[in-house]
């Protein structure tokens, strides 16, 4: 089960366990948990507790999945579906280019995006209010208001079809924020699937698709079976079958420190990007497999303008790997750096004092079947250097 904390003034409540452990992502702390504002003792949840601490802060500890079954059971004794637990993965750019800049002040790009297994869980349970949903998550300075792109997902869903259901949704974070993933835009469609499937599929995948776009450029793209051409904004997605072997390892490397997508394309100069044709980059993936000459990607100079310690990070990953990865490059507008063909990061990652806080894992390319959603793999990782690298967590499903 997942938990967090939240810290509102001189109380503590405690939302949900959570089994996984990342000292490497920085909203997390090393047990999985979140704090906002001054920090408390962290202390493991039966099923309901009150301590008073020697601040006289009272904490309430809640089991998450025992909270989201009652409320389902209450509002969904007649319902076909009460509550749903759904696999959020991410995404990473093979190659990105960017082709041109828009009179709308966009950018139309070229890219080769896919699936990945690293990914969030989202629980949803129908909520009995009828004015508004309510989100919680393990994760600190997560949005949990209609700022969140979940929030965002279910008000478009109700305001497209006319339907009146809202839902208590219980974020699982384990995709970095700020990392060029794509882990907020996957919630949103995912949220999106959630809905329809709560009202009877209602409308087709292809409309989620579409309608998907009003919240983000990426968000249409997860409605993919996992692998996709993208143009325009990277909104126009053009269904591909998936142009490497899925079992390819990777491992997923990320500062602490996010890049700015604003500030990246701010810095970007359309004069300064490769002239590589990405059809031919997607011909050459799909007959002669990932290396380092295809995973182009045009905002790695603007983003190493940005965060000058990542394109240092790029640079001794490459020297370091000695022909281990096919593949080292950056992953949307960064702060990721990903490295194909191990899931294995290199030594200087453990040893150096300035890598200690990076988060770590280890994925591989993922797919979904047609009218399912992605499935979460049997197991994965993801930790900072001091942790087990290989330590395997999973996330309990209903």
């Amino acid at each position: 089960m997942a938990s967090s904390h939240i810290l509102c003034h001189n109380n503590v409540f405690n939302l949900s366990p959570n089994p996984f452990r990342n000292r490497g992502l920085s909203s997390l702390n090393s047990n999985g948990f979140c704090f906002f504002g001054s920090k408390s003792r962290i202390s493991r949840p039966s099923s309901l507790k009150i301590v008073v601490s020697e601040r006289r802060q009272v904490e309430i500890v809640y089991d998450a999945d025992e909270r989201i079954n009652k409320l389902a059971d209450v509002v969904g004794k007649e319902a076909p579906l009460s509550r749903l637990t759904l696999f959020s993965p991410c995404k990473i750019n093979v190659f990105l280019r960017i082709t041109s800049k828009r009179e709308d002040g966009y950018h139309d790009l070229a890219s080769l995006f896919h699936v990945i297994s690293l990914g969030d869980v989202l629980k949803f349970s129908l909520s009995p209010s009828t004015k508004k949903d309510s989100l919680s998550t393990n994760a600190s300075g997560v949005p949990l208001d209609d700022r969140n792109l979940i929030i965002k997902a279910l008000n478009l869903y109700r305001k497209k079809t006319g339907t009146n259901k809202y839902f208590w949704i219980h974020l699982d974070k384990k995709v970095p924020t700020g990392a060029g993933l794509g882990g907020g835009s996957s919630n949103a469609a995912t949220a999106l699937w959630a809905a329809n499937q709560f009202n009877d599929c209602l409308v087709t995948e292809k409309e989620l698709q579409e309608w998907s776009s009003e919240i983000g450029s990426d968000v249409p793209f997860f409605f993919s079976q996992g692998a996709a051409y993208c143009t325009g904004r990277g909104e126009v997605v053009q269904d591909i079958l998936p142009p490497v072997p899925l079992n390819i390892p990777m491992v997923l490397i990320k500062p602490p420190e996010a890049c700015s997508t604003a500030e990246v394309y701010k810095r970007f100069r359309l004069d300064k990007t490769s002239n590589s044709d990405p059809l031919q980059l997607l011909h050459k993936i799909s007959s002669d497999g990932i290396s380092q000459d295809v995973c182009i990607n045009d905002l790695e100079p603007p983003a190493f303008e940005v965060l000058p310690s990542l394109k240092r990070l790029k640079q001794r990953i490459i020297a370091a790997s000695r022909g281990q990865y096919d593949a080292v490059f950056m992953s949307g507008s960064g702060s990721t750096i990903v490295g194909v063909g191990s899931p294995d990061p290199p030594q200087f990652i453990y040893d150096d004092e300035d890598y200690k806080d990076v988060f770590l894992s280890e994925a591989n390319f993922l797919t979904r079947e047609a009218n399912e959603w992605y499935k979460e793999p049997a197991s994965a990782s993801a930790c900072s250097p001091s942790d087990d690298f290989s330590r395997n967590f999973s996330s309990s499903v209903d």
